[in-house]
């Protein structure tokens, strides 16, 4: 009897059944899938890291140092072993016969290396060692493919200095050191036959490049000694460079939120759905306790029901989480070796677990059971009748529409009925802003303020290595080559600002605490032109400005003395601001202009920026823009936004990227919520619909009655998710730019595009869907008014 009663009830709410089942699919299939692959990329990092044999402590050094890592790790206590690798940095590097999507990647942060010289073990696309890189063929990471809108097979011409070469693209490069988005320095490895090749360019010198592994059982004591270097871009423990890939494990944890937003979905709808078959069914429940049934067998039908429901679910998601999350990884498995051991396990006990939570919330939601009695069966399925009108408002002489009427009164007067469309509609809505105020802020301009650089209007990558800067004479070249750039735009009627920022080593010394560090200094600016978090901008070169990341390190404030170390000597300077940036992931400190004399040993040198100075519309940057790429054919040049999207890794097209694949996946969720409503409503409903239709209503009224109340509450939830759009992203993102540098992120907002283009098309599709299952009404007859409440 107990199945023949579950086998009508499938039969005869085969809607809503259907609805239920989508979301268990859809539950299990993002929460499988995006569980695994957060566990996949966070273990696989060490396990790639391991296979590739990377140090405890890695360095990246340019040539020409006074002191040298191999001369200072002589003097660091607990070093077991040192291993160091040549590279050589490229002048320039070209894909032939592309039409660029996106400009290259800039040349003076490339490196090629070889086999012979390597101390890292390196991998293919499919995941395998390459021992063998043939003459005239190179392998490089995936992200510098994209950036040049190449593929394997393509030719890229690599030069350095007098000498070019042309190679063909062989495969894809796993690189664990250099082979994030967030790292600069790309890597082109070829034959030892090649690298040779280019070992005879004139002046190779300041070309080189060397890589150190250094394994250690006293890392501070290492740290302490590397502060000697002089040359040394950029170090730091395996956790640091681990860290390198936090955009990466971004992508897996914006998944595993949704993920988790599903399944909270999926619980309400299903608590809503129990709710409405029990009041629905009041009078079989009533039959049946007449009859002796107990509670716990009439509740046990609702759980083996959706306990079918649940396990078909689960396993039909958990087959498709498979593939929908190799999709998912795919990016991510371009630039890290995968580790899936353990993942089919880990993905049935997601499923396990979404089935767990259902059948939980199922018993819980049936306790009602126990309240019904078989007095319901007579009373025709109702607990006694309603004393009070319905509704808060009333029509009156007010000049709105009966039908208008009628659907707000009908959310005034029953809020609880609507909150679950509510729910759910801000849920995916907000979401979707989120990912659509990260694209937009990674791509503005206003975001370099916010990552502690100068506002400009342009951005000028110059080709070339940068090495020519980085010479004793460096600073009177680098003040020639602006100066040039502003002879050249004033020809052109422009008058314009050009500036640049030089990065060197330093030592901070805080009492016995010494800490290695970057000094940023500005080259034809002033430091009042960067926002600070707190404080005044450094006004002579006894002042500094400190990121808070260096601040917290040292356990100093505003107004701290500290003793800054450069090649130039020792300087007495008060902390005057603090500021935050993603850059080096925030540590670095800013010094006043002029500071840093030699130029010899700089960390790095920024691109020029340039800003005009009337102040020209978007369309008229772009128009010079395009007029400065012809006077430069051979440099990057952008424009604001597109240099922060730069800057920070290409990590505005990434979230591009997860925004498009959100939008069909929410709209799919709001437009099964929003039947699944409708078709509820319609059953509850259909005596008042006889009702209206006897007493003159057209069905076009009443179709628009059902879809105004949905299309209502739609529109209040995409004005709660504006309201707190800003609010809910810093929640939901702030543990990412923290481990990226900056705290305090204010999101540049697309207007356009997330508060009236995107809501617009989920609004339009899930009104659209409402319409089309409201056109059910036309088949309710007048005849049927016996069935209102």
């Amino acid at each position: 009897m107990f199945f023949d009663i579950l086998k009508r009830d499938l039969k005869r709410k085969k809607t809503m059944n259907v609805i239920v089942l989508l979301f268990v699919i859809l539950s299990v299939m993002f929460i499988s899938s995006s569980v695994t692959n957060l566990t996949a990329v966070t273990g696989s990092l060490d396990s790639f890291f391991d296979k590739a044999g990377v140090g405890d402590y890695i360095a990246l050094e340019r040539s020409g140092g006074s002191v040298t890592v191999k001369d200072a790790v002589k003097k660091a206590e607990g070093v077991k072993r040192i291993r160091q690798e040549k590279c050589i940095f490229l002048t320039d590097h070209k894909f032939i016969g592309r039409e660029t999507a996106q400009e290259n990647q800039a040349a003076n942060t490339s490196l090629i290396s070889c086999l012979s010289h390597r101390i890292e073990t390196y991998f293919d696309s499919n995941d395998n060692e390459i021992t063998e890189v043939p003459d005239g063929e190179l392998y490089v990471r995936q992200s510098v493919l994209d950036n040049g809108n190449a593929k394997i097979g393509d030719k890229v011409k690599l030069t350095v200095n007098n000498i070019s070469l042309t190679f063909t693209v062989k495969d894809t490069l796993k690189d664990a050191i250099l082979g994030s988005r967030l790292m600069g320095n790309a890597r082109f490895l070829i034959s030892e036959n090649d690298f040779k090749a280019f070992e005879k360019a004139e002046s190779i010198e300041p070309y080189l490049f060397y890589v150190s592994f250094i394994d250690t059982d006293d890392l501070p004591s290492l740290e302490r000694a590397l502060n000697e270097c002089d040359a040394t871009a950029f170090s730091g423990d395996r956790a640091l460079f681990r860290m390198s890939y936090t955009i990466e494990m971004t992508i897996a944890g914006i998944l595993l939120i949704v993920s988790i937003a599903l399944i909270l979905i999926a619980v309400v709808i299903l608590r809503f759905t129990i709710s409405f078959t029990l009041s629905e069914e009041y009078r079989q429940i009533g039959i049946m306790k007449a009859i002796g049934i107990p509670n716990g067998k009439i509740r046990s039908l609702y759980l083996i029901k959706y306990l079918a429901i649940s396990v078909l679910g689960a396993i039909v998601g958990l087959a498709l989480s498979f593939p929908f999350g190799s999709m998912l990884l795919k990016m991510v498995s371009q630039s890290i070796l995968m580790d899936s051991a353990g993942g089919v396990l880990l993905s049935i006990l997601c499923a396990i677990s979404v089935v767990g939570i259902i059948v939980l919330f199922c018993y819980v939601s049936t306790r009602k059971v126990k309240k019904f009695t078989p007095v319901d069966a007579i009373r025709s399925g109702t607990t006694g009748e309603r004393y009070k009108k319905k509704g808060i408002i009333k029509l009156g002489k007010k000049p709105v529409s009966p039908v208008f009427f009628m659907a707000v009164n009908d959310i005034l007067s029953s809020p609880k009925r609507f909150l679950i469309m509510l729910f759910t509609f801000f849920i995916g809505i907000s979401m979707l802003m989120i990912g659509l105020n990260i694209s937009s802020t990674m791509k503005s301009g206003k975001m370099l303020g916010w990552i502690n650089m100068a506002q400009c209007d342009a951005a000028v990558v110059e080709s070339g290595a940068i090495e020519k800067y980085m010479v004793p004479d460096g600073r009177e070249k680098l003040n020639n080559k602006i100066a040039e750039v502003e002879s050249d735009l004033a020809e052109k009627g422009w008058e314009a600002d050009c500036f640049v920022e030089t990065i060197s080593n330093v030592v901070v010394v805080k009492g016995d605490t010494e800490l290695k560090t970057h000094g940023v200094e500005g080259v034809n600016m002033t430091p009042d032109e960067y926002l600070y978090l707190e404080g005044t901008a450094p006004q002579n070169k006894h002042e500094i400005a400190m990121s808070y990341v260096v601040a917290d390190k040292l356990n100093v404030a505003i107004g701290d003395t500290v003793t800054v170390k450069t090649l130039d000597g020792e300087t007495e300077c008060m902390i005057t601001a603090t500021y935050q940036t993603m850059m080096s992931m925030g540590d670095n400190i800013r010094l006043y202009p002029g500071q840093t004399f030699s130029f010899k040993n700089l960390a790095g040198i920024n691109d020029f920026q340039i800003r005009f100075h009337d102040n020209p519309s978007s369309s008229e940057i772009e128009k010079r823009i395009e007029t400065i790429k012809e006077m430069y054919p051979n440099d990057k040049v952008m424009n604001a936004g597109d240099y922060v999207d730069y800057c920070v890794g290409g990590v505005g097209g990434m979230m591009d990227g997860v925004t498009g694949l959100l939008l069909p996946i929410i709209i799919l969720i709001d437009i099964l919520v929003a039947v699944l409503m409708e078709k509820s409503f319609l059953t509850k409903e259909r005596g008042e619909i006889a009702m209206l239709k006897s007493i003159g209503f057209k069905n076009r009224s009443i179709i628009l009655w059902q879809t105004l109340r949905i299309a209502i509450v739609m529109i209040a939830a995409v004005l709660l998710s504006v309201a707190l759009a800003d609010p809910i992203g810093k929640l939901a993102t702030g543990g990412v730019f923290r481990m990226m540098g900056a705290k305090n992120i204010i999101f540049d907002t697309d207007v356009l595009k997330t508060y009236i283009i995107y809501p617009a098309i989920v609004l339009a599709a899930t009104v659209f869907s409402v319409f089309l299952t409201a056109l059910g009404i036309r088949k309710v007859n007048s005849n049927e008014i016996n069935a209102v409440e």
